[in-house]
């Protein structure tokens, strides 16, 4: 359970500053389709806090790059000028808020990155923040996590805690450029048609489209609990079709949304298990019909996921299971009726935990394709710390498939300040 954050000490001066972050290089080759550079991003991602008074603080944190790879490869499939462009630079407030600490209650305004859930690697009520997915699922989430304009009040009641925010920066999911190699695969068009795309229909951010949530949580008898509520906008898009007179019109769109769901964890003995279930109201899926209103319908979605963790001799074995269902299931839905993924993650680490090697896979258990990620770390020193491996994929069509040409290795070298 989330506790209150202690209030600064009365001493604490409008000057007490602290600036912190990382630089860091990270450079990733395709071995796999068209084998080239991916890219060689030279990242600064710098933090900055700070006592304004005895109850306030602020919290900032901006995420930059300059991406080498964009001037050092010239035009290949998947990697155009338009889309080196894209790619070249890129620059993102992630966190700039104000918190005050009350006594029994904390307030948080500004923009913010708003963790909710248990779960690893997928996300079922982790849904407040959408994510830049310009490289697929690759990147670290809190890199991924796209920050919002928010008002967020955590109330404090001995072992409970409410939570209560209000979201008028609604956000959707920031995808890789169309003909990218990690753009999403886009449904085929009949010989002969010619395709018009529209731009995308976002929710509007000035105040008309406010998202709004709220989180219970507690422990009881050992269990970490919450209930969670949702209202406010899909982040990944549904994809509105009208063929006429040999016109496909395409144009993608955000479906309002409605979730209510909740997480539980505990530890028995040697093992962690973790879960999360979301019931999602009215979720757009797209369907196979081409008329406007009809290409794109709206369901329940009922979405749970369960997590056993162990530690022994060193070693951390971790498996998730994820189901999802369709309620009143249609033919005509572009969606399997029953899905889901299986996860499975094991660590290490030798030398005084300098040395920390790990893999993890996601299986999609309807269409059949994976994703495994092998990856090892090592602390240099203090400020200084390497990291290698591999992002591998493998599948002929579905979330991981579309990606089979997609393998690459990596490495990196960050440097913390």
């Amino acid at each position: 359970m989330a506790a209150a954050l202690p209030a600064p000490v009365a001493s604490a001066a409008a000057s007490d500053w602290s600036t912190f972050g990382t630089l860091k290089n990270e450079t990733a080759s395709f071995v796999s389709g068209d084998e080239r550079l991916d890219k060689s991003q030279n990242r600064l991602d710098l933090s900055v806090e700070g006592y304004l008074s005895d109850a306030w603080e602020f919290h900032g944190r901006l995420l930059t790059w300059y991406d080498a790879a964009a001037d050092w490869v010239g035009d290949r499939p998947g990697w155009t000028g338009p889309i080196r462009d894209h790619y070249r630079t890129f620059g993102e407030t992630k966190e700039a808020f104000f918190l005050y600490g009350g006594d029994s209650f904390d307030l948080r305004l500004g923009q913010q990155q708003i963790v909710w859930g248990k779960m690893d690697g997928l996300r079922l009520i982790d849904i407040l923040n959408p994510l830049d997915m310009r490289e697929f699922l690759l990147d670290d989430f809190l890199d991924s996590r796209i920050g919002l304009v928010s008002a967020r009040l955590n109330y404090y009641l001995g072992d409970h805690e409410l939570e209560l925010i209000a979201i008028p920066d609604a956000r959707t999911n920031r995808l890789a450029p169309m003909g990218s190699r990690w753009g999403f695969a886009m449904p085929s068009v009949p010989a002969g048609v010619t395709v018009n795309l529209l731009g995308e229909a976002l929710p509007k951010r000035d105040g008309r489209d406010t998202e709004l949530a709220a989180a219970w949580r507690s422990n009881i008898g050992g269990w970490d609990l919450s209930l969670n509520l949702f209202h406010g906008f899909k982040a990944a898009p549904s994809l509105r079709k009208q063929l006429s007179a040999g016109v496909m019109t395409l144009q993608a769109v955000h479906i309002p949304l409605d979730v209510v769901g909740g997480s539980f964890a505990n530890a028995l003995g040697d093992w962690v298990v973790r879960g999360e279930v979301a019931v999602n109201l009215g979720e757009g899926i797209n369907t196979s019909d081409v008329a406007w209103d009809r290409s794109v319908a709206r369901k329940t979605t009922l979405n749970g996921a369960v997590a056993l963790e162990t530690t022994r001799n060193n070693w951390t074995v971790s498996g998730q299971l994820f189901g999802r269902r369709i309620q009143n299931y249609e033919a005509r839905l572009q969606e399997a009726q029953s899905s889901g993924f299986a996860t499975l993650r094991v660590a290490t680490d030798y030398l005084n935990e300098r040395l920390k090697p790990e893999v993890m896979v996601l299986v999609d258990l309807a269409d059949h394709g994976w994703m495994a990620r092998p990856k090892a770390s090592f602390e240099i020193s203090d400020a200084w710390l390497v990291n290698g491996g591999a992002d591998l994929f493998g599948g002929d069509r579905g979330f991981f498939g579309q990606f089979a040409d997609n393998d690459r290795i990596y490495a990196e070298l960050q440097y913390s300040f």
